[in-house]
């Protein structure tokens, strides 16, 4: 579905990560871990930037900018909070890579964005302003954004930050739903082990400039060696 093949990663004069290589599956939801200032946010950017990234065997470098939009969606660490703009009208921006060249919604697009903010059980808020939600409530329509994009791929920087603690285990499911039960790939970043242990099939674990893909069960032991150490 989506992989990086031997792939070094720097940040102004320093490598972050070295030769390293991950391989995502459809239906696959996996946590990317690591201590601070390791490369997680680096890895997430490279997944979209970097040109030999491969995304259904094809590179980045070889697909055009509508292309990508339709293949993967990201969900970043950044809060949205412009007045005046209703849940709707944000989980529509997802709807970008379909629509004209004015933007204009069809149909099928107010209904594809009408079934993303009810699988992310935001239904009542429909016609709120956007900038007054909770953090967890936002998090929630951002999420919906990324559905209503419809890619295969679905690619999260700390979706779980800032929020408390029944709403970070929330969260945790609803990803690992839409992966399961819609045969997405979603891979998303966090420090928070403990909602991501229960959901997720795998974990990257970074460390020491390399990435170690495990399942689960087998990443028990090495998570539990790099954080409580």
């Amino acid at each position: 579905m989506i992989q990086l093949e031997n792939i070094t990663l720097s940040y102004d004069t320093r490598t972050i990560l070295r030769d390293v290589s991950l391989h995502l599956h459809a239906g696959e939801f996996c946590a990317l871990v690591g201590r601070n200032g390791a490369g997680k946010s680096t890895l997430l950017h490279a997944m979209t930037s970097h040109r030999d990234t491969r995304i259904n065997g094809t590179a980045l470098g070889e697909m055009s900018a509508e292309r990508l939009a339709q293949s993967v969606a990201i969900v970043t660490t950044e809060r949205i909070r412009i007045e005046n703009l209703l849940v709707e009208d944000l989980v529509a921006m997802g709807r970008a890579p379909y629509t004209n060249w004015m933007g204009h919604l069809q149909d099928i697009d107010r209904e594809i964005v009408g079934k993303a903010i009810e699988a992310v059980g935001m239904g009542d808020f429909v016609g709120r302003d956007s900038s007054s939600l909770s953090d967890g409530e936002l998090q929630r329509v951002m999420i919906a954004r990324a559905i209503a994009q419809q890619t295969p791929i679905i690619l999260l920087d700390e979706p779980t930050a800032f929020l408390d603690i029944p709403t970070r285990f929330e969260v945790c499911r609803l990803l690992a739903d839409l992966a399961h039960n819609e045969g997405k790939c979603i891979l998303f970043s966090t420090h928070d082990v403990d909602a991501a242990l229960p959901v997720c099939d795998s974990f990257a674990i970074i460390e020491n400039e390399s990435i170690q893909k495990l399942p689960t069960k087998q990443a028990t032991f090495e998570i539990e060696r790099i954080f409580k150490r």
